[in-house]
């Protein structure tokens, strides 16, 4: 799991990123860097120092080396006897151009942020406020690769010195930082969605929920059983209020004020249209146990 979410039930709502250490504050300066989001969720990232993602970027090099090798063997080499030799010269140098900023938009975009080398080394782009990245921002970065490789990189080395987050002049520009993969094993009970009613279209308007949202709703309830039922739903109201409000809700206000694990419920209902087969698997398995009337309710 790459992040830790908790909820702060003092926090304001803000999209600005919570900076790990503040002068006068008696924390220490680390690695550690907080994103709240207006639905006053707090995610917490480790950040990768140069050490970490100059391996990765050696990985990826020989990787990206071993493939311009190949490609010049057994298909420029080749072409080079039969047509213009000039022809096939430049059309490697593009090659050469697509793998070196290709190879990382590409991976970066379609492969959650990370390319063979930062999956090796446990990395991670993502965008500083916390989203994964896309592929305009991942496009941006690494097209000023140019600039941060100048002296074998050391203008990109000198520039994480030199800013608090360890980003590069390719991730300033785009406004990303790279962090460490965490991996933490929580225990959790699946949502039983055939226990759960959507809500009513007509109780709310066109506002559609991101992707973050939905997951953190599916991991808070799946760890409901660790909380108390008043700190359940004291943190569950915060997000519940909010969405209600951004959804438009006029059904049952009595859902969100008193039931709001039960309201986040019918949420991730209503705009979660898929589950991957292992959550499949583990709500089956868990509705074959879960007989009893009532046992997994939200109220």
């Amino acid at each position: 799991m790459a992040s830790t979410i908790t909820l702060d039930e003092t926090s304001p709502a803000t999209d600005d990123v919570v900076e790990p250490f503040i002068p006068g504050n008696r924390e220490i300066l680390g690695l550690e860097m907080q994103v709240e989001t207006p639905e006053n969720v707090v995610l917490s990232y480790q950040l990768a120092g140069p050490s970490q993602r100059y391996v990765a970027y050696l990985i990826d090099f020989l990787i990206r080396t071993m493939m311009l090798v190949a490609i010049f063997m057994f298909f420029i080499a080749p072409l080079m006897e039969l047509l213009m030799p000039g022809a096939m010269l430049g059309l490697f140098l593009v090659i050469m151009f697509l793998n070196t900023w290709g190879y990382y938009t590409i991976s970066e975009t379609f492969f959650k942020g990370k390319s063979i080398g930062k999956h090796a080394c446990g990395l991670r782009v993502i965008r500083e406020g916390g989203y994964p990245i896309t592929f305009w921002p991942s496009l941006l970065r690494n097209l000023a690769r140019s600039a941060d490789s100048i002296i074998f990189y050391g203008v990109g080395i000198t520039s994480m010195l030199l800013t608090r987050r360890f980003q590069r002049l390719g991730d300033l520009l785009a406004g990303t930082v790279v962090v460490q993969e965490r991996s933490l094993e929580l225990p959790r009970k699946p949502i039983i969605l055939n226990k759960i009613k959507p809500l009513d279209k007509n109780d709310i308007g066109s506002f559609l929920p991101r992707d973050e949202v939905l997951s953190l709703i599916d991991e808070f309830i799946g760890r409901r059983h660790v909380l108390t039922y008043e700190r359940g739903h004291a943190l569950a109201a915060q997000l519940a209020k909010r969405l209600a409000k951004r959804l438009h809700y006029s059904g049952d206000e009595k859902k969100v004020s008193e039931y709001p694990m039960a309201f986040l419920a019918s949420v991730y209902k209503t705009f979660s249209f898929s589950q991957d087969q292992e959550e499949q698997e583990l709500v089956d398995e868990y509705n074959k146990r879960s007989e009893m009337p009532g046992e997994d309710t939200y109220e």
